[in-house]
């Protein structure tokens, strides 16, 4: 988030030249355009073969990051230098380095100088000690390398170079770099927040961008609730235990559409793909849920019998995941065990169409078309799309609009933006919500979801009810399932789309489910 602006009296001359150490140590004599620089920066790489120092100066990066965006053109480097200059024609140094500093990003989701002092030590900027102001600037080379929360020891090694080029330029004394080298070496990095919770910082942040990305020093009040986002975090590695060739995606939100928590992969610092947000696959048996919704939409009753034995469509001949057929079953016994085949017969009497328009109504954007095998979860929608989805049955039929942000300030603290509670996409008859709980709840109490329940629940009178959901071949697995007003969406699998023994919607992701339910009433 962007911090409030901090003028440069309020910022630690320790700071400020371990900044200059580091990035443009001939800051106060050249006019915006380093050509000393750009000169040995030249030389370094051709002795190298590669790229391995850069020129630009301080100006140029204020530059970069106030006008442009991460284009590479000559065009864009022409304009960037035309920019440099008239900064410099228009700032003095004090005030290009307040500036920088104000709009740079330190990682970590913090953008400002304000908010990474707070974020990483607790300060404010006039605050910093020699050593912190050394860890701050070395994000600026590669905030997602150069990150306390990523990779605090790489972090500290790049800090130690700054110190010596603070030393190198008279910034501080042998005693002074003596000591604060052994502070940097003796620091003990606790975490204040964790490095997977970047998933859920980047998406928002690529949400206000849209709409925010020329207001300078905003402050973004989040849904994230980082007690469920550590519990989340640790049911999925518990779950998985070191499973390094799977990855796993969780959405945890309650009815009102607010995100607690998000994981987009398993390692945010190996990948920054969200797999919870940004990835379609398909979804097995969780679909089922808008085929159910339709046929008691248009007046069937849970209780009403249908077929589950081999079916022949045309030639098409789907199969029940186990192979096995239970004759004539009622329909709240075919979803709570999954059937493959009972469901096919169920969509062909209330007509794909229907099913496409209600997924739609439930806050499905992604492209479905009317296949036979529509039912089956063959098409590819986020996790997000889908938790979304069943959150309106958890609401009682309102179907929620996500988000992510409460508020946004500028930087005298006016609001500029406030999210409107009442923003609602559709709804759902309250009837066809009472029979949709008791297929879910079905489905935990006896059938393909029964590991992702907890007999808590029924001790203590919890609403509750979900679904597995597992595709061909065992290459994704899903649960989607609530507790009162809290819904989580869980997805397993591997980026390369490949088969995964014994991997399951009932096994893996019911199990996460049901560890992050037990965490959170405290067991």
């Amino acid at each position: 988030m962007y911090s409030s602006y901090v003028n440069y009296t309020e910022i630690s001359p320790n700071l400020i030249n371990a900044l200059i150490a580091i990035e443009d140590n001939r800051f106060y004599s050249h006019r915006g355009i380093d050509f000393r620089g750009i000169a040995r920066a030249l030389y370094v790489n051709l002795i190298n073969l590669g790229y391995k120092q850069g020129g630009s100066t301080i100006t140029q990066q204020l530059a970069k990051i106030i006008f442009f965006n991460a284009e590479k053109s000559i065009i864009r480097k022409i304009r960037e230098l035309f920019i440099t200059f008239k900064l410099e024609s228009l700032l003095n140094k004090k005030e290009i380095l307040s500036l920088y500093l104000n709009r740079a990003y330190f990682g970590s989701g913090n953008y400002g100088i304000k908010s990474a002092a707070n974020s990483n030590f607790h300060k404010q900027p006039i605050d910093l000690d020699i050593y912190e102001s050394a860890l701050l600037v070395s994000a600026l080379k590669a905030p997602s390398r150069f990150n306390l929360i990523v990779s605090p020891d790489l972090t500290k090694k790049r800090a130690s170079l700054v110190l010596n080029k603070m030393f190198d330029l008279g910034f501080i004394s042998q005693f002074q770099f003596n000591e604060e080298l052994q502070k940097l070496e003796l620091l003990k990095w606790k975490k204040n927040f964790s490095t997977e919770s970047r998933y859920f910082s980047d998406w928002i942040l690529r949400r206000t961008s849209k709409n925010y990305n020329n207001t300078s020093d905003i402050k973004i009040k989040s849904t994230l609730d980082v007690n469920i986002q550590n519990i989340t975090e640790k049911a999925a590695l518990k779950i998985l235990n070191d499973r390094n060739d799977l990855q796993v995606a969780v959405i945890v939100m309650d009815t009102s559409g607010a995100i607690k928590a998000m994981l987009g992969g398993t390692s945010y610092s190996k990948s920054q793909f969200n797999r919870a947000t940004q990835s379609l696959r398909q979804t097995g048996s969780v679909f089922k849920l808008f085929t159910y919704l339709t046929a008691i939409d248009l007046g069937f009753n849970v209780y009403d019998k249908i077929d589950d034995l081999p079916l022949d469509l045309d030639g098409w001949k789907p199969k029940n995941y186990n192979e096995k057929y239970l004759g004539s079953i009622t329909l709240d016994k075919s979803f709570a065990i999954s059937s493959n085949v009972a469901t096919i017969r169920l969509q062909e009497m209330v007509g794909r169409l229907n099913i496409i328009e209600w997924a739609k109504k439930l806050g499905i954007s992604s492209r479905l078309k009317p296949e036979r095998s529509l039912s089956l979860g063959t098409q590819s929608i986020s996790l997000i799309e889908m938790t979304n989805a069943y959150a309106s049955i958890a609401s009682g039929g309102k179907v929620p609009f996500i988000y992510g942000v409460k508020e946004i300030t500028d930087r005298n603290n006016n609001i500029i933006y406030k999210r409107n509670s009442s923003e609602r996409v559709a709804s759902i008859d309250k009837n066809v919500i009472k029979s949709l709980k008791l297929i879910l709840k079905s489905s935990m109490d006896n059938g393909t979801s029964i590991n992702a329940k907890l007999s808590f629940f029924n001790n203590k009178n919890i609403l509750y009810g979900g679904k597995t959901g597992t595709t061909q071949n065992s290459k994704d697995a899903w649960f989607i399932g609530y507790m009162d007003n809290i819904i989580i969406g869980i997805w397993v699998g591997r980026d390369d789309n490949s088969q995964v023994e014994n991997l399951s919607g009932g096994n893996q992701a019911a199990k996460i489910y049901r560890e992050i339910t037990k965490h959170l009433l405290g067991l």
